[in-house]
């Protein structure tokens, strides 16, 4: 480790050093405890961070080692999201860049995300693996579809009788997917930073990262899960050979929804399907024009989503109506009510009530016990794996 002499090198060395402190900062690790990990004192580890010095190489390989990256990751110059979601051809998770995310994400918030993403995801695998289970999804994701509101329906109809459940409306939908395989992630994210998702190739499976934060939000947490496995299906769709196929075929491609649209039209269709929604509003006997907000709150309550999303369901199916609908299509019953209850209470209190909250992190528990048991006396590559989940914020009861 010493003083860097050209322009290049101090370049060099104030990039590792921003990472670094990224990093350790990331993953709640004190400055002490990182230089007493790797075996040197917190003031060497300061000047390394400040870029003042460029560590060794014996030095990289510990620091990359406890942080749980790559060496080469501390050198990482340009958006780690940048060309992640492009690849195609490799065997490794795809982390896909975020999308509708959040009003206070940065671009920082969104670096530090990816990297803890990309981290827990290679941790699950070799949990997995541990545990001897398959990472197989037991819901195929390659589904060809138009990108319109039928399409987002028809995917929404695979999903759900894939799971078993055709049109019945279940407590919680992030059980019964992980059940399936598909693995929901909750773990300590940057302030601004909601859901992202990543897909397998080599399992034909995907992850859905959720933050920690959003515990108290349960009809949230629902929501962004499904709309993260929505964008997956979109996902897949562009990687198919057939899409490209059809895309050359036809010269350009003409897209009805754009993927955010498309993800959130698929949330409304599986959480909210018409079918048995129509029925359920036939049998309380209720209007287009008979709906009163505190109706409208009770009945909200079996399906598990937020009041808004209710509403605006209700109105895309023809089965409420109001005056200002007339003014206004972004109308939707009882909009001023709904907006000005957020506006004047906390930020995820839900009008009647939040539902109970879901379990988080079911499976992942489950395997780690299993990993544990099955780790018999050879413990070190279990505890490997328990320390990146628990470094990158997520709480297991084992």
């Amino acid at each position: 480790m010493g003083k860097h002499k050209t322009q290049a090198e101090r370049e060099i060395a104030l990039r590792v050093g921003a990472r670094i402190r990224q990093l350790r900062e990331i993953q709640r690790i004190s400055q002490i405890q990182l230089a007493t990990d790797i075996g040197i004192r917190a003031g060497p580890l300061g000047w390394i961070e400040k870029g003042k010095h460029l560590p060794s190489g014996r030095v990289l390989y510990r620091l990359a080692k406890q942080l749980n990256v790559r060496i080469d990751d501390l050198f990482q110059e340009k958006n780690v999201w940048e060309e992640s979601a492009s690849v195609t051809g490799g065997l490794s998770p795809v982390m896909l860049p975020p999308l509708d995310s959040g009003e206070n994400q940065d671009a920082e918030s969104v670096k530090a995300s990816h990297i803890i993403c990309q981290t827990v995801a290679e941790a699950v695998l070799k949990l997995e693996v541990l545990a001897g289970v398959s990472g197989r999804l037991d819901i195929p994701l390659n589904v060809p579809f138009t990108p319109n509101t039928a399409g987002a329906e028809q995917v929404a109809a695979h999903v759900r009788q894939a799971l078993g459940i055709g049109q019945a409306t279940m407590f919680d939908y992030i059980d019964l997917l992980e059940t399936a395989g598909l693995r929901v992630i909750f773990l300590d994210m940057p302030e601004g930073c909601t859901t992202f998702s990543g897909y397998d190739p080599l399992n034909r499976n995907a992850f859905v990262f959720v933050n920690s934060q959003l515990k108290k939000q349960p009809e949230l947490q629902m929501a962004r899960v499904v709309f993260e496995l929505g964008r997956i299906f979109w996902y897949t769709r562009k990687q198919s050979a057939a899409a490209a196929e059809e895309a050359v075929a036809n010269g350009a491609e003409i897209e009805v929804l754009n993927e955010g649209e498309f993800a959130r039209r698929f949330v409304m269709s599986f959480l909210l399907p018409a079918a048995p929604l129509r029925k359920a509003v036939l049998q309380a006997g209720v209007s287009p024009k008979g709906w009163t907000l505190d109706l409208l709150l009770r009945m909200k309550k079996r399906y598990g989503v937020c009041a808004q999303c209710f509403a605006m369901r209700l109105q895309e199916l023809g089965l409420s109506w109001s005056d200002k609908q007339k003014r206004s299509p972004r109308a939707f019953l009882f909009k001023d009510e709904l907006e000005a209850f957020q506006t004047e209470y906390t930020v995820g209190v839900e009008p009647g009530g939040n539902r109970p909250p879901l379990a988080m992190n079911g499976r992942l528990g489950d395997l780690a016990l299993v990993a544990e048991q099955k780790a018999g006396k050879d413990q070190k590559p279990f505890n490997a794996v328990r320390r990146v989940l628990r470094q990158s914020g997520i709480k297991l009861d084992v």
